[in-house]
């Protein structure tokens, strides 16, 4: 989606108006009445003109087909509805929040909702609400089976038999339980409220520390600490002085795994980690996705050597030893 054509402006906005209409659909259950089989426009549930608006988009992007009478999926679009690709309607929230980049350009994130409170949160979870935690989390779950695995498969090897693991913010726990179920000794470490979940998952399977990793005591020695997904929520100083509390908790020889989205030595891709900094940006008080030059900075000041990366499908995994 580089500017390369004077075209390539238009397909963004292009992009963006396809993008609502599509979580639109989702959220209103238009698809799933869609996977049952062809249904006549007149009983989508939708206002006439709205769903002959709309519907052309869906066709031009390739998710339906059909004429003005009835509607029906795509090959494609049955493959993405199956497969859980296609957005939902938290990018109707996403997007409501990014027609407020004027105000967080000019006084920084995180963003303000339409009832004037801080949109921030604390690892995507919030104490107040256990609800939303238990939605977020479980959805954090769903997703992470392949990753949690490559993730294992990749570390496993560094580690003898039944090694001390760290999962710091360890969240829905579903990383750490595949260590736990290969022998290892798993501790997952958390806020109270995110433990009260994984203990709901897990039982005993793992432990559960609880506590505030900035500055309560993470115990150990460990000869393992795994942070997935947690310095992009991050500000620098907080990286820097997080890492150092690890190599503290670390026994000599123990390692830190950091699983992330990081951006390249000119900051200028890869996607992933260039758009989700604004996800960070909008929800989090000094989150951004950082740099591998950052990161080899962070390690060394900490006590690391130096680090191993590792490309994984979408994220990467940097390993370094306690020097």
């Amino acid at each position: 989606m580089k500017l390369e054509t004077d075209r390539d402006a238009t397909e963004w906005v292009y992009a963006a108006k396809a993008l609502a209409v599509v979580s639109a659909y989702m959220e209103l259950g238009i698809f799933a009445k869609l996977a049952a089989g062809p249904v006549r426009v007149s009983e989508l549930g939708l206002d006439a003109r709205a769903a002959l608006t709309t519907l052309p988009v869906l066709r031009h992007v390739g998710l339906v087909a059909g004429d003005a009478d009835v509607v029906t999926l795509t090959p494609a679009g049955r493959r993405a509805l199956e497969a859980g690709d296609l957005p939902t309607g938290r990018n109707l929230e996403a997007l409501r929040d990014l027609s407020r980049m004027k105000d967080v350009l000019l006084h920084g994130g995180p963003v303000v909702g339409d009832d004037g409170k801080s949109k921030g949160t604390t690892g995507g979870t919030r104490a107040d609400d256990p609800a939303a935690t238990a939605r977020f989390l479980d959805m954090l779950y769903a997703s992470s089976e392949s990753a949690a695995a490559t993730t294992f498969a990749w570390l496993s090897p560094m580690l003898a038999a039944r090694s001390r693991v760290l999962d710091l913010g360890g969240g829905h726990g579903r990383y750490l339980r595949v260590f736990a179920d290969a022998g290892h000794h798993g501790t997952l470490f958390d806020l109270p409220h995110v433990v009260t979940y994984a203990r709901g998952r897990h039982g005993d399977a793992i432990d559960y520390v609880e506590g505030d990793f900035h500055e309560s005591p993470l115990g150990g020695p460990y000869d393992l600490a795994l942070l997935s997904n947690i310095i992009h929520g991050e500000g620098d100083a907080e990286v820097e002085r997080l890492l150092g509390r690890l190599a503290a908790a670390l026994a000599p020889g123990g390692r830190v795994a950091i699983k992330d989205m990081f951006l390249d030595e000119q900051a200028a891709g890869p996607a992933n980690a260039a758009f989700f900094g604004l996800t960070m940006l909008f929800m989090t008080r000094a989150g951004r996705s950082p740099s591998f030059a950052q990161l080899r900075g962070w390690l060394a000041a900490a006590g690391f050597g130096p680090p191993q990366v590792i490309l994984l499908e979408t994220h990467s995994l940097v390993v370094a030893q306690k020097a």
